[in-house]
C-alpha cells in the first residue's frame, strides 16, 4: 500500500502527455491489459513509472528468465499464484483507505528489458487471466517491453482484452527542455539535429560529449543504428499490428536523407506507411 516511487527523481524527469495519458488509462481501467509501445529508449519505461508515481497498490516485476512467475510470487513472499491472485483480491479493500488514489484495483507493472528471451509467451497468458479474473478483484497489467518484438508479439487475447499505449520521440519543446536539465539549454537545436528526437539517443550524445566525442560522430552512429533498426522493424512477422510501420515512419522522419533507400532495398513501398 505504500505509494509507488519510481527508479528517476521527478525533477530529472520532463513531463510528456503520454504520462497524462497514461493516468487517464489507469484511473478509467476496466478488465484490459495496458501494452506501452514504441522505439528502444523511447522513455517508456520513464513515462510508465513516473505516471504511476505515488500511486498505491502497484506491483512491480522485471522480467528475467522462464520462471518469472515464480520468482515473482517468492519476492512478494506467496507460495504460488494461487495465493497471489488472493492477496490482490484484497488491495481494494485495502485501497478504501485512500479514496484519493487514482485506482481503486491493483496493479501489475511488468517489466521486460531488451536481452530477456524466455518466459516471454507467458506474460500474455497471464495478463489475459489475471485480468479478467471472474473469481474476485481484476489485476490491471501493464506490460513496458523494451523490445519492439515482445511489444508487438503480445495478446491478451485480441484489441478487446488489451489496449496499446504508443511513446513516440519528444516534441522539439520537450527536447529543449530535456537538454537544459543537461546544461545544454543554448545548444539544444545541435544535438536534436545531430541525433533527432528519441530521449535515448540524447542522452547517450551528452554522455558522448563529456567523453570528447563530436556531435557530428555521433551523428554518423546513430545514423548506422537507424539502419539497422529500419530493416529489423520491417522483418518482424506480427501482422496486423501497425507498430512496426509506426517505428519505421518515425525514423524516416528523424533520417529523411537516408532511410527511403534502405526501406526501398527490403522492397518496402513507401506509400504503404502512415502519414
Amino acid at each position: 500500500m505504500k505509494p509507488f516511487e519510481p527508479s528517476r527523481p521527478q525533477d530529472e524527469v520532463i513531463q510528456r502527455p503520454v504520462m497524462e495519458t497514461l493516468r487517464q488509462r489507469i484511473a478509467s481501467w476496466q478488465q484490459h491489459a495496458t501494452i506501452i509501445g514504441g522505439r528502444y529508449q523511447s522513455g517508456k519505461s520513464v513515462a510508465t513509472q513516473e505516471a504511476l508515481r505515488g500511486v498505491r497498490g502497484v506491483v512491480r516485476f522485471t522480467i528475467r528468465s522462464a520462471d518469472w512467475a515464480d520468482r515473482m510470487c517468492k519476492q512478494l513472499g506467496v507460495d504460488d499464484e494461487g495465493l497471489f491472485k488472493e492477496v490482490m483480491r484484497r488491495v481494494p479493500e485495502k485501497l478504501k483507505d485512500f479514496p484519493n488514489n487514482l485506482t481503486k484495483c491493483p496493479i501489475l507493472l511488468l517489466e521486460v528489458p531488451r536481452t530477456t528471451t524466455e518466459g516471454i509467451n507467458l506474460i500474455s497468458s497471464t495478463a489475459k487471466d489475471v485480468a479478467t479474473d471472474k473469481i474476485g478483484s481484476a489485476i490491471h497489467v501493464i506490460v513496458s517491453a523494451s523490445s519492439a518484438a515482445v511489444a508487438l508479439a503480445f495478446d491478451a487475447g485480441g484489441t478487446e482484452r488489451q489496449e496499446d499505449i504508443w511513446v513516440g520521440d519528444l516534441t522539439e519543446e520537450e527536447a529543449k527542455e530535456f537538454l537544459a536539465l543537461h546544461g545544454h539549454e543554448k545548444n539544444w537545436r545541435d544535438f536534436v539535429d545531430a541525433c533527432g528526437l528519441r530521449i535515448g539517443d540524447l542522452v547517450k550524445a551528452c554522455e558522448n560529449l563529456k567523453k570528447g566525442i563530436s556531435l557530428n560522430d555521433t551523428k554518423q552512429e546513430y545514423r548506422r543504428f537507424a539502419t539497422a533498426e529500419a530493416v529489423g522493424f520491417m522483418e518482424l512477422q506480427v501482422h496486423p499490428k501497425l507498430n512496426g510501420r509506426q517505428m519505421s515512419q518515425e525514423l524516416l522522419k528523424v533520417y529523411p536523407e537516408g532511410m527511403p533507400e534502405v526501406f526501398n532495398s527490403i522492397r518496402i513501398l513507401l506509400g504503404s506507411l502512415p502519414n
